[in-house]
């Protein structure tokens, strides 16, 4: 009797799976408690993955990460895009600052002017050959200073500091033995004797009134040419810096001023002010619109859509995404380096590319008409005209404006590191607009000697002094983009952490009456197989 309670109790019944209407019967509605059954169904009959076929199984364990792993994916991207975009738009606004220069820069230049002399050939010897090439100056036998001064400058660098400073401790006597005599001892006292030494040399140059101070290493012989040349040359550097400076107004001849002009340039080389270009220019584009302009203190010119832009960027009608004080230095230094020959044809040709994305020869004309003056009234009172036209046309939030913003923006801390007839030669052989900031990287770095730094070096003065400025992430102009982007990744990540707080809220039995653990459940099935 026993024995037989016992097989009885064996063969107890399997539990029964709830069908739908006890799903129903629980809470769920009847579309819920229908999909959980038939997602029950589909799992009972679905084989472990350890029985399922390979290839069956790589697919299950893809859609398994795509199922379970899509939220966090979603989460996390949309986090690291808000705080990607988030950033830029501070360092764009200038709440942030970019990354820190390159400390290697400064170091890697000097080898870099080191290592350009060339081979046999005394450094210092070189150095002076290039000194008296500046004062031999242009084809009229007119000194250069500006080039003299920047080789003088560079003249530490070009011999070699450590050779200057033996040279000063030594004397008249051996620079060898005094070098291995210092090399015994410690590194550290070695180095802080010789920047001593060097800078007792130069603090010689600045007490004897020599500039730049580098100059007290050149022989007598050069310091002497360089004294009788600088009378001529002042005269014509004084006239320059009152034009550009706003001291003087009329008109500038850019020759006057030896290195100034390329010497390939064989056309008009004055220069007349922003105001007095702009005039000129609109009396070339369309000169029956204007009253005036035929007028004997108007000058002929041809119309040329370059200057005409620049000239209203010039004279303060274009509003960009910086202050008129920087743009309008800016676009005179374009202005002066295009009548100068200073600007590459590819140059030339991107930049008005930029100024025709910003502005159009129509609005310029129509913006002169409004100030209803006649165009030799215009050219004759350059200053009252400067402010009827000031701020007339905003062109901050068109496409380009903020590549053009920056451009102008380097330029104009050029000329105001070096000057303006310096800053205008720097421009000298640019590839395009994007080698603007990687040439004020090189001015940061070079200062004085830039000007000789890029005769010496051509191109790769701006790859030696590249990361000196990091090229900006984005232009100005993104701003508005770039703080709508980082808005719209926060609300996804909003809308994830909204989504996961409605699914740790709603009860487990709701959850699998869902749609997706239908869908989960179907593709399990579909992959892994059914059972037999």
């Amino acid at each position: 009797m026993a024995e037989t309670v016992h097989a009885d109790t064996d063969r107890a019944e399997p539990r029964r799976r709830p069908d739908a209407e006890a799903y129903w019967r629980s809470g769920l509605t009847h579309a819920e408690a229908t999909r959980r059954e038939r997602a029950e169904t589909w799992r009972e009959e679905t084989r472990s993955p350890w029985e399922a076929s390979p290839p069956g199984l790589v697919v299950w364990l893809v859609w398994r990460a795509l199922y379970k792993g899509f939220q966090p994916v979603w989460l996390i991207l949309s986090l690291l895009a808000a705080g990607w975009f988030g950033g830029q738009w501070l360092i764009a606004r200038g709440d942030l600052d970019p990354a820190p220069a390159d400390e290697s820069v400064s170091g890697r230049l000097p080898v870099a002017i080191a290592s350009a002399v060339p081979p046999g050939m005394d450094a210092r010897a070189f150095w002076e050959e290039r000194l008296d090439a500046a004062l031999d100056g242009d084809r009229r036998r007119r000194a250069d200073i500006d080039r003299f001064r920047a080789w003088a400058a560079l003249g530490p660098d070009l011999i070699g500091r450590d050779r200057l400073a033996l040279e000063h401790l030594a004397g008249d006597g051996n620079t060898t033995a005094l070098d291995a005599q210092l090399r015994a001892g410690p590194p550290w006292e070695r180095q802080a004797l010789m920047d001593r030494a060097l800078a007792d040399r130069l603090a010689a140059g600045r007490a004897a009134g020599l500039e730049p101070p580098e100059l007290i290493l050149a022989p007598e012989r050069l310091r002497q040419r360089h004294e009788r040349a600088l009378f001529l040359w002042s005269i014509a550097d004084t006239s320059a810096r009152a034009f550009f400076q706003g001291r003087a107004r009329g008109e500038f001849e850019m020759r006057s001023l030896p290195g100034l002009v390329s010497d390939d340039v064989a056309g008009d080389t004055r220069l007349y002010g922003g105001v007095r270009h702009f005039v000129i220019q609109a009396c070339a584009h369309r000169a029956a619109a204007f009253e005036g302009c035929d007028a004997a203190i108007i000058p002929d010119a041809p119309a040329d859509m370059l200057a005409f832009s620049l000239a209203a960027i010039e004279a303060g009608l274009v509003q960009l995404q910086i202050s008129p004080s920087v743009a309008m230095p800016g676009a005179e230094v374009l202005q002066a380096a295009s009548r100068a020959g200073r600007l590459t044809e590819g140059f030339r040709t991107a930049l008005e590319a930029d100024l025709a994305a910003v502005l159009s020869s129509g609005e310029a004309l129509v913006a002169l008409s409004a100030t209803g003056l006649r165009a030799d009234i215009a050219f004759a009172a350059p200053d009252q005209t400067a402010l009827l036209l000031r701020g007339g046309i905003d062109a901050r939030t068109r496409e380009g404006a903020g590549g053009l913003s920056e451009m102008l923006r380097d330029i104009a801390a050029i000329r105001a590191q070096t000057s303006p007839a310096v800053a205008i030669r720097l421009l000298d052989g640019l590839a395009g607009p994007d080698d603007v900031r990687r040439l004020r990287g090189l001015v940061d770095v070079a200062g004085d000697r830039s000007l000789a730094v890029r005769e010496l070096l051509g191109p790769r003065a701006l790859e030696a002094a590249e990361p000196a400025i990091p090229a900006p992430v984005v232009e100005s102009a993104d701003q508005d983009r770039l703080k709508r982007n980082a808005m719209l990744a926060l609300i996804s990540a909003a809308v994830v952490v909204l989504l996961t707080l409605v699914r740790l809220a709603t009860p487990r039995r709701i959850r699998l009456g869902a749609r997706t653990n239908l869908a989960d459940a179907w593709m399990s099935r579909l992959t892994l197989g059914r059972k037999t």
